[in-house]
């Protein structure tokens, strides 16, 4: 043991000890980490090839379509015409255009029914 080396010391030991308890705490927790998410992944992953997580923020048009009944009828004031239709998730927005004016119906397309009716009035100019 007289090779040129210095003895190590007790702290020197104590140190070293330490050292290797910190590093093996980390690379425990971060493996944990790595699992964790990889289980996550493959959750999401079963889940959105069964299609058992349709409540969640992806969902699929042919969910809400086509609704229960097969037809949706909408009521439109008689000489009126649609304008245009617009489709956001399960709800259908429909621009009719009629001799009282322009009117946009909000439709849920899962029921069928009319959500709300929005009539556009002229504003009064502000002074």
């Amino acid at each position: 043991m007289t090779n040129g080396e210095p003895h190590p010391t007790s702290a020197d030991v104590m140190r070293e000890q330490r050292l290797q308890r910190n590093l093996k705490i980390i690379v425990g927790g971060l493996g944990a980490l790595i699992l964790i998410g990889l289980g996550a992944v493959i959750i999401r992953v079963t889940g959105l090839a069964t299609g058992s997580l349709g409540s969640g923020p992806v969902r699929s048009i042919s969910a809400a379509w086509p609704p229960p009944s097969g037809t949706v009828a909408l009521e439109i004031p008689k000489g009126s015409k649609v304008v245009s239709v617009s489709l956001s998730g399960n709800r259908l927005a429909v621009q009719h255009e009629g001799p009282d004016g322009t009117d946009i119906t909000i439709l849920d397309l899962q029921t069928g029914r009319r959500i709300v009716d929005v009539k556009p009035i002229e504003a009064l100019p502000k002074n």
